[in-house]
């Protein structure tokens, strides 16, 4: 599958036009995580997102009663896209599954120049992060309750 394919599946990147999308895959870096490879770790600052292309990652967190695993990602699916907003603290640990892992590193300085050469493309992709956080919050917010 190719890069522009990939990103056509990320939801993240949904309602970007071809061009744009071949744009942002420009600024793509492919790497590859072995079985168990730490791929983000929790509390540390990150400046890039990473794009799931193959294989599969597991979320999780440390916490007062250990290791807590949150969910398994997979293909089109994406971890650390926070980073693309501010550079804060990591809110989980990312590890590749017993297969490893295909990644797509976008690191955030250079989404920015993106951006700001091609404002759609920021307006965009931060309005479909928007939606996703105000999702993930509603639905954590209906769970504590």
């Amino acid at each position: 599958m190719s890069i522009s394919a990939l990103l056509k599946r990320v939801q993240m990147f949904a309602n970007l036009n071809n061009e744009e999308l071949k744009q942002l895959a420009a600024i793509c870096i492919k790497k590859h995580a072995d079985a168990g490879e730490l791929i983000l770790e929790q509390n540390t600052t990150g400046t890039e997102m990473y794009i799931v292309a193959e294989g599969s990652v597991d979320v999780f967190v440390h916490g007062d009663d250990g290791i807590r695993n949150l969910v398994v990602l997979g293909k089109g699916q994406v971890i650390g896209e926070m980073a693309l907003i501010d550079q804060g603290h990591r809110s989980a640990s990312v590890r590749a599954t017993k297969d490893g892992a295909t990644l797509y590193l976008i690191e955030s300085e250079k989404f920015y120049k993106l951006c700001e050469a091609n404002n759609h493309i920021g307006f965009i992709v931060m309005r479909n992060l928007a939606v996703d956080i105000a999702f993930k919050l509603r639905h954590r917010n209906l769970t504590i309750a």
